[in-house]
């Protein structure tokens, strides 16, 4: 791949191979025409793929795999959040103008098709995403579809997106929510009070139960572990509301 064309192209290969990454690369690229030092956090893609459509969590190792990102740094679960420059910012906004935008995955239906004809889901697959979730301090590791996993509509409601992560930390143990449990998630970018919901901060992804102190947002632990605080935030994004776990 010739380096005054890199951009173009591993965005080409990337969208003819999964082209349900498009809006993930319009997040980047606008962080990366907007940022002047062209160096930026994982964090700031997300929030933009979000107001994309993006319902789910990418995992940017696929943007460095094919060229179109290039790690600045290490990850850490300390204070640092893992950074990206973007090599060939052109060729990228060059590859984009040419792709139609697709669209974004469809919430879970209360019906499919079967052989014998119409009938009322019973199961469906959820991704299930590894190293995403904390019940500790916050989690930067960033997240991966790991596995799809069967879960009854019982549980995962028709009309909603889930997703399923493992909890890692003791930080809710009073909530019904163990370190080492399967974690089943609904997608959405609000909480009511209360709410056991995953919560990006500034310093990564976190499990706590949602509240309010005036105009901030409190993020509740509800663990018999002291050690565990309360997080005051002037703002935070949320990515889903718990729902149901799964004991390991």
């Amino acid at each position: 791949m010739q380096k005054n064309n890199q951009g173009y192209e591993a965005v080409v290969q990337l969208l003819r191979d999964h082209p349900e990454w498009f809006p993930v690369v319009a997040a980047a690229l606008e962080e990366a025409q907007t940022i002047k030092s062209n160096r930026f956090a994982g964090a700031w893609i997300l929030e933009r793929a979000k107001k994309h459509g993006v319902q789910w969590i990418p995992n940017f190792r696929k943007l460095v795999s094919y060229g179109i990102l290039q790690k600045d740094g290490e990850s850490s679960r300390g204070g640092r959040r893992a950074y990206y420059s973007m090599p060939d910012v052109a060729g990228v906004e060059k590859a984009l103008k040419e792709f139609d935008s697709p669209q974004v995955a469809a919430p879970y239906t209360a019906h499919e098709v079967t052989d014998s004809g119409i009938a009322k889901r019973k199961n469906i697959l959820v991704p299930f995403y590894a190293n995403l979730a904390s019940c500790g301090g916050p989690n930067i590791s960033e997240g991966y579809v790991d596995d799809y996993v069967e879960v009854s509509t019982e549980s995962a409601k028709p009309g909603y997106q889930y997703y399923l992560v493992r909890a890692d930390g003791d930080s809710m143990n009073q909530a019904g929510i163990n370190s080492g449990d399967l974690i089943l998630v609904r997608v959405q970018d609000y909480a009511n009070l209360g709410d056991r919901v995953i919560a990006c901060t500034d310093d990564g992804v976190t499990i706590k139960e949602f509240h309010r102190q005036g105009n901030s947002i409190l993020l509740m632990p509800r663990s018999d572990n002291s050690a565990h605080k309360p997080l005051l935030l002037d703002s935070v994004q949320i990515q889903g509301v718990v729902v149901a776990t799964v004991p390991k």
